[in-house]
């Protein structure tokens, strides 16, 4: 595109997974229980654009969605006792006693976001001897589940995260020297958790 400045690329896709194996970790008894889902399916779309603004000017931006389901009517999981489940709950009898679980049917799969967004821009100014540059880069993601169930807690909020270089390259690009952070809006996010009694 804009006389072969620009390349674009998209991609729609749909997929099945048939007898999908699933792990809950977690538990009052730390455990590992590999469960089979009847199926899960996924569909969605994928674009990454690169573009030349200017001579000295790089953009690129890249956009996902994906729409991931548990498909399985029977499937029931335990869940954290102190959590605040939305799932529907049902009692059933284990050989411990009457005990509480989750429908997972409908759910999407763990630490699975639907929409995820980057973005970079890089100016450079070349010299007789090398290249300045200063690069910022930026991701987004909505929010995931960590877990086979839906809860309050068990749910990662929407993540931003930016990121800043400044730099030199000489040598044909063999040496570099940079300043550069990451995460430089400082946004906390919980992105992970192990499924304890205990909202670890």
């Amino acid at each position: 595109l804009l006389d072969r400045r620009a390349r674009l690329n998209f991609g729609v896709f749909s997929y099945r997974v048939k007898d999908l194996q699933l792990t809950a970790v977690g538990g009052a008894g730390n455990g590992n229980i590999l469960l089979n889902a009847d199926k899960a399916t996924g569909s969605g779309f994928e674009m990454d654009l690169q573009a030349l603004l200017t001579n000295n000017l790089m953009a690129s931006l890249g956009i996902g969605y994906n729409d991931t389901k548990i498909k399985d009517p029977n499937l029931l999981v335990a869940y954290c006792a102190q959590c605040t489940v939305t799932d529907p709950t049902v009692t059933v009898t284990t050989p411990t006693g009457p005990a509480q679980r989750a429908r997972i049917d409908g759910n999407p799969l763990p630490q699975a976001p639907k929409t995820t967004v980057n973005f970079t821009l890089r100016y450079s100014q070349p010299t007789p001897s090398g290249e300045w540059y200063v690069l910022t880069d930026w991701v987004y993601r909505s929010k995931i589940n960590f877990f086979l169930y839906e809860s309050i807690e068990g749910t990662g909020r929407a993540l931003t995260e930016g990121g800043l270089r400044v730099g030199y390259v000489w040598g044909n690009g063999k040496y570099e020297a940079a300043l550069f952070g990451r995460n430089i809006t400082d946004e906390i996010r919980v992105v992970g958790g192990i499924d304890f009694t205990n909202n670890t």
